[in-house]
């Protein structure tokens, strides 16, 4: 059996993973996608679908960015397989770089349920997504429904981002885990995704392998990406991956 909960990052929502979920299902893979509940979809939170631990169950946590911090830590203590999408351990750096990504993060958190809010995540999701264009009108919707509680989420999780300072709670020291960075993400420091993959490595039973992925921003939009991932997952740690 293998199965896949995703995990979607700050104001993002269940439906990015559409492209995934096609891909994996064709493949037999089970796909469950939890949702954090920011716009009008409500919140929900899977659970794994086969809890025995035979030794061919794939049980596998993707998670993008926030998602990562987000997840259920049961769910992440379960899974077999992690795969961690431009995420972080501690999302502000240490040292030169700190101050302003501190003061554009507590303008962001300070935007929330002001005249500035659609402003504010309509560059949010345009940097996200560079160097890849997205439509004028997946920018509108991600700006439409935003409920007083998803406003209330936004806030809190902006807050949870900015206070990161360690690993996910939850994650399996014995689980294999891939960490995918986007060459050209506009939104992680490069000292960020190193510390990530230095906790992990003291972390882990066994070291985390890393793809780079280029010509791809903070959102992975490009199906050949996908399908390389996919790649790693059924044949664990594939060489030519690396």
């Amino acid at each position: 059996m293998k199965e896949i909960i995703a995990m979607h990052g700050w104001a993002g929502d269940s439906h990015q993973w559409a492209d995934w979920e096609m891909i994996f299902k064709s493949c037999d893979w089970e796909w469950q996608t939890a949702e954090r509940g920011y716009k009008d979809i409500s919140p929900h939170t899977p659970k794994w679908n086969n809890n025995s631990n035979q030794v061919e169950l794939k049980r596998v946590a993707i998670c993008h960015s926030l998602g990562s911090h987000l997840i259920d830590k049961q769910v992440l203590e379960s899974a077999t397989h992690v795969v961690l999408i431009n995420s972080f351990s501690r999302f502000i750096p240490i040292g030169k770089e700190n101050r302003p990504v501190k003061l554009a993060l507590n303008k962001m958190i300070n935007s929330i349920n002001t005249p500035n809010e659609a402003t504010m995540l309509r560059k949010f999701h345009i940097k996200a997504h560079k160097p890849n264009d997205i439509s004028i009108e997946s920018v509108e919707s991600n700006l439409l429904h935003i409920s007083d509680s998803g406003r209330m989420r936004l806030k809190n999780d902006l807050e949870l981002l900015i206070n990161s300072d360690s690993l996910p709670i939850g994650i399996n020291s014995y689980a294999k885990v891939l960490i995918v960075n986007s060459e050209k993400d506009y939104i992680l420091a490069d000292q960020t995704k190193a510390k990530l993959a230095e906790d992990l490595i003291n972390y882990l039973e066994a070291p985390p392998k890393t793809i780079h992925l280029q010509e791809e921003g903070h959102f992975i939009t490009k199906i050949k990406n996908i399908k390389k991932i996919k790649h790693w997952l059924e044949f664990d740690h594939a060489k030519n991956m690396v």
